[in-house]
């Protein structure tokens, strides 16, 4: 695989990552507060909006995906979903509705959603071309999706709780600015992969058949849905959890997720020594074992000092599988990354979706308690397909991710 490209700094690909990150973390986890509270809509609204979001996100995905590995411009894919980000926050604050919401803005976020495939498709490509270690470039891609999700959120809530809702929106309106002048700046050239040299088209039609039915990919997929799942479930009931059950602080699910994230960078950045030793399966199933233990303990706590404990073990095991599963992933790509990284962003999207729909039926039946032990069901769940598909493709998985 060869890119024709005129490189740029690898700091500042870094700082490009962030703020495309930030600008995400900056307005999805608040998005079920504007809709209960500014938008005065019923909780039902939230999952109408999760779904519409979800559907269009995961098509977009899908779609950018392949013109990845068609050869399209990673440049111009991403300014697509800048100035997409853009026009969603300014629907919002020219026409604020529940109708604007699931119309207008799901569809602009949901191309400006497609920049995480894109951004990991093009990290891969750049680690290729640069002769850098690719999971240790994309140890520290993730860290800096990470390190946005701890800032981002808490400095959104704060702003939002200091001068209304809307605020919210005009900031994401900045971010947005930035993250364009931060696009101008590191992709000044064309970026875009090129298609493999093959002896003749019989051998490239092959691959691409190849490539639609590539079932050791489709099983990575499932076990990183599965390991996702868990996360998502328990990130929607365990704020609940906290605050209604066991009755803890209003800041403790902001000091839970700060410490989960801490955890999460730092491990992310120690991980590709991991993976060399270990490898990426054995790595993705020590990452569910801990999973099992996190939300088993999890669902027992009752004090601000078992939950740091358990933020800290969720930090662990969240930062080896976001570290891990990108390399994971791409290693049974066979030449299609930017299929893979479709395939690995839309999991994420749908584990999204289904978590928060599986919270609110568990603790409709039981409670959150339960819901947040359930999470440690879907763990299991990875751990069984990580087993279950071990020899799927042993060839790829001895090669360098």
């Amino acid at each position: 695989m060869r890119v024709f490209l005129a490189m740029p700094n690898q700091y500042l690909v870094l700082v490009l990552v962030f703020v495309g990150a930030f600008s995400n973390a900056a307005t999805v986890p608040f998005m079920g507060l504007f809709i209960i509270e500014d938008l005065q809509q019923s909780p039902m609204m939230i999952s109408l909006y999760s779904l519409v979001a979800t559907i269009l996100a995961v098509a977009a995905n899908r779609y950018v995906g392949k013109k990845i590995d068609q050869g399209w411009d990673i440049r111009v894919l991403l300014l697509a979903s800048i100035l997409s980000y853009i026009a969603a926050m300014c629907s919002l604050l020219v026409a604020t509705s529940y109708w604007t919401l699931v119309s207008i803005f799901a569809a602009c976020l949901a191309i400006a959603n497609t920049s995480v495939g894109t951004i990991l498709s093009f990290a891969r490509f750049y680690s290729d071309q640069s002769d850098l270690d690719g999971p240790k470039f994309n140890a520290r891609v993730r860290a800096m999706m990470s390190l946005a999700w701890m800032i981002a959120p808490a400095l959104c809530f704060a702003l939002g709780g200091l001068y209304g809702h809307m605020v919210v929106f005009k900031l994401a309106v900045v971010i947005g600015g930035v993250w364009l002048l931060v696009w101008h700046i590191t992709l000044k050239q064309p970026f875009r992969r090129t298609l493999p040299s093959y002896a003749d088209s019989q051998q490239a039609s092959a691959a691409a058949a190849a490539a639609h039915f590539n079932f050791p990919l489709w099983a990575a997929t499932v076990a990183c849905f599965f390991i996702a799942l868990g996360n998502s479930l328990a990130l929607a009931a365990s704020p609940l959890f906290m605050i209604k059950e066991i009755h803890l602080p209003d800041y403790a699910p902001g000091l839970s997720l700060t410490v989960k994230c801490f955890f999460e960078v730092v491990v992310i950045l120690g991980t590709p020594g991991l993976l060399k030793k270990m490898g990426a399966r054995n790595a993705m199933i020590l990452a569910s074992f801990l999973a099992v233990v996190c939300y088993s303990y999890l669902s027992t706590i009752s004090s601000l000092t078992e939950l740091v404990i358990a933020g800290a073990i969720e930090g662990t095991y969240f930062g080896i599988f976001a570290a891990v599963s990108i390399s994971f992933m791409q290693s049974f790509a066979r030449g299609f990354i930017g299929n893979a990284m479709s395939l690995y962003t839309n999991s994420m999207f749908l584990s999204g979706l289904v978590g928060g729909s599986l919270m609110g039926i568990v603790a409709s039946y039981s409670d959150y308690r339960t819901a947040v032990l359930s999470a440690s069901l879907a763990a299991v769940a990875g751990i069984i397909t990580l087993v279950a598909t071990r020899r799927t493709d042993s060839e790829a998985e001895e090669l360098p991710a």
